[in-house]
């Protein structure tokens, strides 16, 4: 029961700090903070907070979430042994992310970098399985190069005299390319998006966590609080971003493991946000996040709820008729769905509408148009697939009996249904407050891309699912390859050569060809050459000295 406990009141306790940051928000204006550590001849060591409408809107998402998911951790992980220490992890997890969002310096960032690194790590491996090794240790070493990266960006800006990262110098183009590069590993984007669908190794509390408000989020808030000195690097971010969105956005609609669709739905948004970013609309990318973040972290409970109470299955293809034993879960999942997709007025749908009417209404382009238009249809595709399988489509394994609502599991889910369907329209009016720039389009201009949108999900829904396209599935369901490259089969495949190599020839022919081989074997060859030698002269000397005894005997 102490374990129980221990749940409860961490997630009581965020709730109330979450409840101070909602009031807190409420003060507008910027408020910074600063205590000075120590000065050394012209160099300042301080330790700034910055509290403004953007640090305070994030970790009050945060903070909520992460409230809810340790009182659906309570019903989830019941059967836990070491649930305490689940618990001191998540909350040393979001204690990092608290540190990157309102440290605006070189210290908070690294502290809340590092430190969502590591946790993470912990978190994906929990279960402590081959699988979850395999997964963490991808994820540690993506992310290592974007701490590499960041390492190096942050020694350029000290380059400055200062340690903030609010004022640097504009047209630094080796510092942007270097954030630029942290942030794509953090958030998943291409080409080192391989590692988010792995690490659904870890517990689904963990999945609903991390991806949705934490770690795959921190790479897009750095480059929102970056975004004005990105000018050199944007044509390259939109290029990696959209390459993403239809990456992932094909990979959902080809993959049948539950978690695995949310997680490439994630990716999906992330670079949706990232896509924002590009076109200089930071304060879109933001406004998504958050209202992306809320339906996200509902998503991955309920996806839970169905996995711990079908027996750890996983395969949509193996679930089915969920809305007769679980009515409250599928409500759930199903307004969360819908809030993704974008349906009007609902969720995510003010987010996703101004980032396309910019992309429509800019100089985008007719193929970055196309491309983002027929992203979106693919995520009305696999939303629909997902809600239909799952909740209406027949059971093919586990009895319907066999699932159920469960009270813990179901009440944090209904803390959270109110916040991803009305979320997007409370957010829309806080970023109005905050002079954020809204765009208008005209009806028909509005009603002929979703007409389009529609038709092209169930166009390219029916075309991924024929036959010809069965060759061709793995390309898609292996994002690309890359799950293939960085995954363990490919590594150890990889490793094969170079272990014959350094067994045959650098242990082998070149440890005796060079080097200290050459030295023992010439020392071996000089120790053989005296032997022989003085055997020779030994030899001849007792030859001729015993025929020179014969002969004076003869004598």
């Amino acid at each position: 029961m102490q374990k129980f406990n221990e749940a409860i009141v961490c997630g009581i306790s965020l709730l109330i700090i979450n409840v101070v940051i909602m009031f807190s928000s409420s003060v507008t204006g910027s408020l910074v903070v600063e205590w000075e550590v120590f000065s050394i001849a012209s160099a300042f060591y301080s330790f700034p907070l910055l509290f403004d409408w953007v640090s305070m809107s994030f970790s009050w998402v945060v903070t909520y979430i992460a409230s809810m998911v340790m009182f659906f951790s309570v019903g989830y992980m019941s059967e836990e042994r070491f649930l305490g220490r689940f618990v001191w992890i998540v909350f040393f997890f979001v204690l990092s992310m608290n540190f990157l969002i309102f440290v605006p310096s070189v210290w908070g960032v690294m502290l809340g970098w590092d430190g969502l690194g590591v946790s993470s790590f912990a978190l994906v491996i929990y279960y402590q399985n081959k699988k979850s090794l395999s997964a963490g240790l991808l994820t540690a070493l993506v992310n290592r190069v974007g701490d590499a990266m960041m390492i190096l960006s942050i020694c350029m800006l000290c380059r400055q005299g200062q340690w903030s990262l609010c004022y640097h110098e504009e047209g630094f183009l080796a510092c942007g390319m270097s954030m630029v590069i942290a942030a794509m590993t953090k958030s998943a984007q291409f080409p080192f998006c391989s590692w988010l669908p792995a690490a659904m190794a870890a517990p689904t509390p963990v999945s609903a966590l991390v991806h949705s408000s934490t770690l795959v989020t921190a790479g897009v808030y750095i480059l929102i609080r970056f975004s004005e000195y990105l000018n050199e690097v944007r044509g390259g971010l939109m290029f990696v971003a959209s390459c993403t969105l239809m990456l992932a956005a094909i990979g959902a609609n080809m993959e049948n493991d539950l978690k695995k669709i949310i997680a490439l739905s994630t990716l999906s948004q992330l670079g949706m946000m990232m896509l924002a970013i590009s076109f200089n609309e930071s304060s879109l990318a933001l406004f998504h996040l958050l209202s992306h973040a809320l339906l996200k972290a509902l998503l991955f409970m309920c996806a839970g709820a169905m996995i711990h109470g079908g027996g750890d299955t996983q395969d949509i293809r193996l679930m089915g008729g969920l809305w007769a034993s679980m009515p409250g879960t599928m409500a759930c999942f199903n307004a969360a769905n819908l809030a993704l997709c974008g349906m009007p007025f609902v969720g995510a749908f003010y987010s996703k509408d101004l980032i396309l009417e910019k992309i429509l209404g800019g100089d985008a382009g007719l193929y970055m148009v196309i491309l983002v238009v027929v992203s979106t249809g693919l995520t009305i595709a696999y939303s629909v697939r997902l809600s239909f399988m799952v909740g209406w489509g027949p059971s093919n394994a586990v009895p319907v009996s066999c699932y159920g609502d469960e009270k813990w599991q179901t009440g944090a889910m209904y803390g959270l249904v109110g916040a991803a369907v009305a979320g997007g329209s409370f957010l829309q009016k806080m970023f109005i407050e905050f002079n954020v720039v809204v765009f208008t389009f005209p009806c028909v201009k509005k009603v002929v891309p979703i007409c389009l949108v529609l038709a092209l999900s169930i166009s390219l829904y029916l075309s991924l699912k024929s036959p010809s396209l069965k060759v061709k599935s793995h390309f898609f369901s292996s994002m690309w390859f890359l799950s293939n490259i960085s995954g363990q089969p490919m590594v150890f495949n990889g490793l094969s050569p170079s272990f014959k190599f350094s067994s045959k020839m650098d242990k082998g022919w070149m440890e005796k060809g060079s080097g200290r081989g050459a030295y023992l074997n010439l020392s071996f060859a000089g120790v053989k050459h005296h032997f022989w030698q003085s055997l020779k002269v030994t030899g001849m000397v007792g030859g001729g000295l015993l025929f020179g005894g014969f002969s004076v005997l003869a004598l």
